[in-house]
């Protein structure tokens, strides 16, 4: 259920983070050098419910770690906050940094990577009502290998939890 928290109308900035949210990890058990902070909305299961109908998370890659690839039926957009990396979109890579956006359409396959000494941050914007994340095919990996963005991906870096998978 959302709570007041997720529905609040300034979220101050604090430090490295935001007041009253808790950096989590990018998946349960394992650290890989991400942290995710939700700042606003939550995941819901239907439209219905109360909240927020957008999710605003921010992700924090320490150096040399990545996202993970993953592919969805929604689309979203990032924001680069700080720091250097990579952004794969389908078969593109892109060298991205702060104030840079990033387009991701639906089911296309994504990942960030850290290219610099310094945390590499990121604002990803999503519906709260959406699907969960896929792992890419045996033939996305495939189709990915020749091209660009297969010089720089690391498509089994983080695999997705258990749960989420098919």
């Amino acid at each position: 259920m959302m709570d007041a928290m997720q529905q609040r109308r300034v979220i101050r900035s604090q430090g490295e983070g935001w007041e009253n949210v808790e950096p989590e990890g990018y998946r349960p058990g394992a650290a890989v050098g991400v942290e995710r902070h939700t700042i606003l909305g939550g995941r819901k299961s239907d439209p219905a419910q109360p909240g927020p109908r957008m999710e605003l998370r921010y992700f924090e890659l320490a150096p040399g770690a990545v996202s993970r690839m993953e592919k969805h039926e929604h689309e979203h957009y990032v924001l680069i906050r700080r720091g250097a990396g990579y952004a794969i979109v389908g078969e593109s890579v892109s060298a991205v940094g702060p104030n840079d956006v990033v387009y991701v359409a639906p089911f296309e396959i994504h990942q960030f990577l850290n290219r610099g000494d310094e945390p590499f941050g990121f604002y990803c914007i999503v519906d709260a009502c959406r699907d969960v994340p896929q792992e890419p095919s045996e033939e996305d990996i495939a189709r990915l290998k020749d091209t660009p963005a297969g010089a720089v991906a690391k498509p089994f870096a983080v695999p997705l939890p258990s749960r989420l998978r098919s």
